[in-house]
């Protein structure tokens, strides 16, 4: 049996790389092409840095010697067909949430009916498919973060301490992680109080509920894989859908460089995702447990 000595060398070896990997590019990045998203190695850069999580836990068990049991590395399509549905649709709920509170919080009064008035129909729902399909083809970068965060880092946690800390503990590392991109201006822009300590925060409390979701994702089909593609399809699709749906607004060409220049709009989407997740995680535990005790009734009975 694993002792905890062991795993936190393990999990020592797997923060150093993926932290050393990731922060060493975006030095490198930052030298030559400053603190910002507007440059054309930026793209290049950060889907690079979604891999570095996954070579980590690939260099981890290979310097330990740990072997590759139980890395979750596998796709179980029976019965799990249902959940990558699942991760697809709630992605798209999130969107289409995103882009109503939009409009009640953030648009002027009567945003909300000039949208469900003027909404393109046949865009959105082609929008919506485009998106999703490219979520399922370019899975890739997600699996680099997922292999890495969900099939490496939470499992140990779990072995240290309860699980709600270990889901709480992952979701801050991971935040953390973030912390080049949202420094450069990724996901909350630069123009707010506190940059980029608040934004880093805020991504630490994101990466939680997030995180909780992918774990119960992962815990239920057994795969990262299942967790890469709604990994993925998060940052395909709620900004897609939610765009094509806020453009059926009113002025909203006006409007959008108001929400593209402040914390408000990516605020109130990591609020929208946050709460979702949350549920989402529960719920899908919640169905994990069941289908664990059913499994486990089902073999007393068997032996009976």
């Amino acid at each position: 049996m694993t002792n905890k000595k062991q795993i936190f060398i393990r999990l020592g070896i797997f923060l150093l790389l993926s932290f050393g990997m990731t922060f060493a590019m975006f030095f490198i990045y930052i030298l030559t092409s400053g603190w910002t998203i507007n440059s054309s190695w930026y793209g290049v850069i950060s889907s690079a840095a979604m891999f570095c999580p996954a070579i980590a836990n690939i260099l981890t068990r290979l310097i330990t010697k740990e072997g590759f049991s139980g890395s979750l590395f596998v796709m179980k399509f029976k019965g799990n067909i249902r959940y990558i549905a699942f991760a697809l649709i709630f992605s798209v709920v999130c969107s289409i949430i995103t882009a109503l509170c939009t409009c009640i919080f953030l648009l002027p009064s009567g945003s909300l009916e000039k949208m469900t008035r003027n909404i393109d129909i046949p865009v959105f729902l082609s929008t919506i498919l485009y998106v999703t399909a490219l979520s399922i083809i370019s899975m890739l970068p997600g699996f680099g973060e997922e292999f890495g965060w969900r099939g490496y880092l939470t499992p140990k946690l779990e072995k240290l301490m309860p699980f709600p800390a270990a889901i709480v503990i992952s979701g801050i590392i991971w935040g953390l992680w973030h912390a080049p991109i949202v420094a450069c201006g990724h996901n909350f822009g630069t123009n707010y109080a506190g940059f980029p300590w608040l934004g880093i925060i805020l991504m630490c409390i994101s990466c939680i509920g997030f995180g909780l979701y992918l774990t119960a994702l992962t815990r239920i089909t057994g795969s990262v894989l299942t967790a890469s593609i709604a990994h993925i399809s998060i940052n395909n699709i709620i900004g897609a859908t939610s765009g094509a749906m806020l453009m059926s607004v009113d002025g909203y060409e006006s409007i959008s460089e108001k929400l593209s220049s402040g914390i408000e709009y990516p605020l109130l989407t990591m609020i929208v995702l946050f709460v979702m997740s949350i549920t989402a995680g529960m719920v899908l535990l919640i169905i994990k447990k069941r289908k664990t005790k059913n499994t486990v009734s089902d073999n007393s009975k068997v032996k009976e």
